[in-house]
């Protein structure tokens, strides 16, 4: 409804039309449109976007050691291989985190992709779990000469093995390791065991990066690595079978390794989704069709014969 004030401005709604003055100048708008309710699918998809970002934002913390400087698509690249990795899982948004996703999706993944790592070397590296749950990174030989990079004196393969778990929102540093280069020294190639005992039930990553070291003003050695050089890869990943909760407490003592809070939000998420899905089962539900009344019986006719 509008009305016309004292200045004969007219004020309020005509049709799809706002009317209004500003600075003495009539304004016509066209009214605001409902924002359309969102479904209760749509905001799980949501809830659960916001947990893989948690993840991944809580595993670029972990691997803060492994890379010097990325480059400024790593963090949309990285959230979205953790978002494909649990999308990809078996079972249904809100009963799904890192630890039920295809974990192929983030091995191989490339820190800086200015100076990928599959690029820096000739040879590949891999990585592997051995059956007996102990890591092997396995190595070609390197020399100096074989590392694609500014000038350097000497070389750092640096190897990094973290367990996560997103359940409780921590990570721990497990084992690493730093092979030093030189063009004098060369590293022949091998099998490199990580002997410590994995923490049962969580998430094992294992990344290869390399340092490029060169003589500072103290006589000591600072890296050259910076953002346009800096190659870092996450070699594999494997989740571990979760045991019974005797058997965890036990390995928990056991490996003993300290436990780093990532500042984890996903678990708050998993449960906003299955209150929203509790929520909707409580409240009644409107048909999607109105319902035809139903037609009023027809009256009996009297028996016997009718006289007309």
């Amino acid at each position: 409804m509008a009305k016309v004030d004292k200045k004969g401005k007219i004020r309020g709604t005509i049709g799809p039309n706002v009317h209004r003055t500003w600075r003495d100048i009539q304004v016509i708008q066209s009214k605001p449109k409902k924002k359309p309710k969102q479904t209760i699918g749509s905001k799980a998809a949501g809830l659960e976007f916001g947990m893989c970002s948690s993840i991944a934002r809580g595993m670029r913390e972990a691997f803060g050691w492994a890379y010097k400087a990325y480059d400024g698509g790593m963090i949309n690249r990285f959230t979205t291989a953790v978002r494909s990795a649990v999308f990809a899982s078996s079972k249904e948004v809100g009963e799904r985190d890192i630890h039920d996703a295809n974990l192929s999706f983030l091995k191989g993944f490339q820190f800086n992709n200015n100076s990928p790592l599959d690029k820096i070397l000739k040879l590949r590296p891999s990585a592997e779990l051995r059956e007996d749950n102990k890591v092997i990174v396995n190595l070609p030989p390197i020399a100096a000469k074989d590392i694609k990079s500014p000038y350097a004196e000497e070389y750092g393969i640096r190897l990094l093995v973290i367990s996560f778990d997103f359940k409780k929102g921590v990570y721990s540093n497990i084992a690493g390791k730093e092979i030093r280069i030189t063009t004098k020294q060369s590293f022949e190639g091998g099998s490199i065991v990580f002997e410590e005992t994995l923490p049962e039930g969580r998430l094992i990553a294992v990344s290869m990066s390399i340092y490029g070291y060169e003589t500072a003003f103290n006589g000591g050695m600072e890296t050259i690595n910076n953002v346009q050089w800096s190659p870092g890869e996450i070699l594999d990943l494997w989740q571990l079978p979760i045991p019974a909760t005797k058997k965890a407490k036990i390995e928990t003592k056991v490996c003993g390794y300290e436990d780093h809070d990532m500042g984890y939000q996903g678990n708050f998420s998993l449960q906003n989704i299955a209150w929203l899905r509790k929520k909707a089962a409580k409240s009644p539900t409107k048909p999607l069709v109105k319902q035809v009344p139903k037609a009023l019986p027809a009256p009996d006719l009297p028996k016997g014969d009718i006289r007309l």
